[in-house]
């Protein structure tokens, strides 16, 4: 019978199988010691370095002009306040009423309580008052008066000296009518220079009141008393740039009145008055630059040659040497001139004359006619030159510019920008043109301000004033 022969195992197969089982068991013993491992024996601690804290850059503030839509001018109405005169003398009437101080509550007389000056030892009276001065009105806690001093502001036309007179006796009226709680100050600026009354603000206490009204009394009385007496103030703006540029031409009457603006602002009053003759345009604000060498060289060599058309000397320095003498008599017969017609004024009851830039130019010229007649060493005037240029700096960065300093200066402190009004002086024969109305108006609208046409105090005449 027929076995069919068993054939031998396969021992590479068996041991290929073995060798995968005895991996796989290997294999499932090291992951369970693992996971028994990590359930019973706790992580070390680990540091891991915080995320870096995300810096956030300060916004750079952009100062953009809040530009407003011109007004017909029509539409304002423009009051002026006429001095009546009350007797037939020369002098010119001064009878002003003193401006009144309105409550807006009706209760009391400044309304909301009734506040009054309670003086140094009974506390201050706090609260918002409507001030009215020159029939311009105004609320806050913080007044601020800023004065134009300037000669020009006395000449006859205008009233003269006792203009000041009125000028004094109602600010004094209105700063004693103040509560105790409302703040105060005062600067004066002739051109480029400024005098303020006390560094900041201050309460209007009795003793207040009366240091004012003593600080006060004094400016422009007299021929010794014309102008600042002290500059003791220089607004923090004059050392911007823009400021420095301003001030390159300072005796320019125009810079100066807005340099004074500048500097009210930072007394941070909430109404800010200020009175002068008039208020510059912005696009008369100029700078003075230095002509190049050039041009200087050129203007040099038209002066000498004016010189040797009109004199026998060769040499510039040789003819300013030489007429001196001449410039010395001149300002010597002005000031005899000025010495008499000021006693025949005060025998008349007129008070004495205070020459403007312009007035004194025309004396000038006429003492220069006459040195010319009888002066042994008479030498000629000849016209020189003038190394500067003056440019207008643009409306758009003064704009700028006073936008910048309502930022800085109020919004910046959570503080309401001011209302800036102007009382312009005019004598009782000159007339305020159309478009100095207009410089005025746009001036006053940048503060949201108002302003009113103070007419003088009648002209003094001094025309049957022999010399």
């Amino acid at each position: 019978m027929y076995r069919p022969q068993k054939k031998p195992p396969n021992k590479i197969l068996w041991g290929i199988m073995l060798g995968i089982l005895g991996i796989h068991l290997l294999a499932l013993i090291a992951f369970g010691s693992w996971t028994v491992y990590q359930a019973v024996v706790p992580k070390d601690p680990t540091f891991e370095e915080p995320p870096p804290v995300e810096k956030i850059e300060r916004v750079q503030l952009e100062y953009k002009v809040r530009m407003q839509q011109q007004q017909q001018k029509s539409q304002r109405p423009k009051q002026k306040l006429q001095v009546k005169q009350v007797s037939d003398i020369t002098m010119p009437d001064m009878d002003i009423a003193v401006p009144n101080i309105n409550g807006s509550g009706g209760i009391g007389r400044f309304g909301e309580g009734g506040f009054g000056d309670l003086g140094d030892g009974g506390g201050l009276s706090l609260g918002e008052v409507s001030v009215d001065l020159f029939d311009i009105k105004a609320k806050g806690e913080k007044f601020l008066f800023v004065v134009d001093v300037r000669t020009d502001l006395l000449q006859d036309k205008k009233g003269g000296i006792p203009t000041y007179d009125v000028i004094k006796k109602d600010v004094i009226g209105l700063v004693n009518d103040l509560p105790s709680g409302v703040l105060f100050n005062m600067i004066l600026f002739d051109r480029s220079r400024m005098e303020i009354w006390r560094p900041n603000l201050v309460p209007a206490t009795s003793t207040n009141k009366e240091a004012f009204a003593e600080w006060i009394a004094p400016v422009n009385s007299s021929l010794k008393e014309k102008g600042i007496r002290t500059r003791n103030f220089r607004p923090k703006a004059e050392a911007q740039p823009l400021g420095k540029r301003i001030l390159s031409d300072g005796w320019n009457t125009r810079n100066s009145q807005f340099m004074a603006m500048i500097a009210a602002l930072e007394q941070q009053a909430d109404a800010i008055y200020i009175l002068s003759d008039s208020l510059p345009s912005l696009e008369s604000i100029k700078e003075r630059l230095i002509k190049d060498e050039k041009e200087i060289e050129d203007e040099r060599e038209a002066y000498l040659d004016r010189i040797k058309d009109t004199t026998d000397f060769k040499s510039i320095e040789e003819y300013k040497t030489a007429r001196k003498a001449t410039s010395n008599e001149v300002s010597r017969r002005m000031k005899e001139f000025k010495e008499r017609e000021n006693k025949a004024r005060q025998k008349k009851g007129i008070p004495p004359r205070v020459y403007t830039g312009g007035e004194n130019n025309q004396l000038r010229s006429r003492m220069e006619k006459e040195v010319a007649k009888d002066f042994k060493n008479y030498v000629p005037n000849v016209r020189g030159y003038d190394s500067n240029e003056y440019t207008p700096i643009p409306e758009r960065e003064l704009r700028d510019w006073i936008e910048m300093q309502q930022r800085l200066i109020y919004d910046q402190n959570n503080d309401e920008r001011p209302q800036l009004n102007a009382i312009i002086f005019k004598g009782e024969d000159e007339t305020v043109s159309e478009s100095e109305e207009d410089n005025i108006d746009d001036f006053v609208d940048i503060f949201d301000g108002d302003y009113r046409v103070l007419i003088g105090l009648g002209k003094i005449d001094s025309g049957d004033v022999r010399n």
